[in-house]
């Protein structure tokens, strides 16, 4: 009875997890608001450990920036964490756990530049009009009006605004970036074909579409920056550090 006082009481501080969430279920989980500027936070947790090493009765300790969403998307995350657990004498013993949730975007706009043909004006104005019409520009404000951004309710408002603001300012560089990644990496029948108004070609394939983004990742980090600007003229806006390398 004595051990088990001990083990119960016994909080671990540098966890030796079974598992953890991937990257897929982190990018599910990131604030929308947050994901959208760019930044990133720190969440500190203490949670419960059963005996089978799964995690309970989960509480924030501290959240770093605080009212855009990081703590509760931590919490979200707790499911896919299991921990080795402890044990006394052989046998898996509860505990407690003290653990750290880091948040962190990926860079924009370093990727090598497109060296590939550029598409004529008329094809790129051609491709634009088609992915207008079929709903693929243009749509982003109402797509802002839905986003789940996951900040405190007395900031949603201000911050919905300055989402709007930023597309009202470079929504047309980003719909212009959209239309010209797809343009470069059609053939020149394609585009041909688009511009006599045929019908949508096949999809590309992704890592094509992807060697074809530098610009858009330009434009995307640029409003990022613009966003982050906004933000942190009225809210708290600490430099976090990146995370420990491996």
């Amino acid at each position: 009875m004595t051990l088990a006082r001990a083990a119960s009481a016994q909080e671990i501080v540098n966890p030796s997890w079974a598992s953890m969430p991937d990257g897929e279920a982190m990018a599910e989980a990131y604030p929308g608001f947050a994901a959208t500027a760019g930044f990133g936070g720190d969440v500190n947790l203490r949670c419960s450990v059963a005996p089978d090493g799964t995690l309970a009765l989960c509480r924030v300790n501290t959240v770093v920036p605080s009212g855009l969403g990081f703590d509760q998307a931590a919490l979200m995350l707790v499911p896919g964490f299991r921990l080795n657990p402890q044990q006394i004498d052989g046998e898996a013993t509860k505990s407690s756990v003290q653990f750290s949730v880091r948040f962190r975007m990926g860079d924009m706009g370093e990727g090598p530049p497109w060296t590939g043909a550029e598409p004529s004006p008329e094809h790129l104005a051609a491709v634009a009009a088609f992915m207008r019409e079929a709903g693929m520009l243009g749509s982003i404000e109402e797509d802002l009006e839905a986003m789940d951004l996951m900040v405190d309710p007395e900031r949603e408002s201000r911050l919905r605004t300055m989402l709007l603001q930023v597309h009202r300012e470079i929504g047309g560089e980003i719909d212009q970036a959209a239309a010209l990644v797809l343009a470069r990496v059609l053939t020149p029948g394609q585009l041909d074909d688009i511009q006599a108004g045929g019908d949508w070609p096949p999809s590309p394939p992704e890592h094509l579409l992807a060697g074809a983004a530098d610009r858009a990742e330009q434009v995307t980090l640029k409003g990022q920056q613009r966003l982050r600007q906004l933000y942190c003229a009225e809210f708290d806006c600490p430099d976090l550090a990146p995370p420990p390398t491996p």
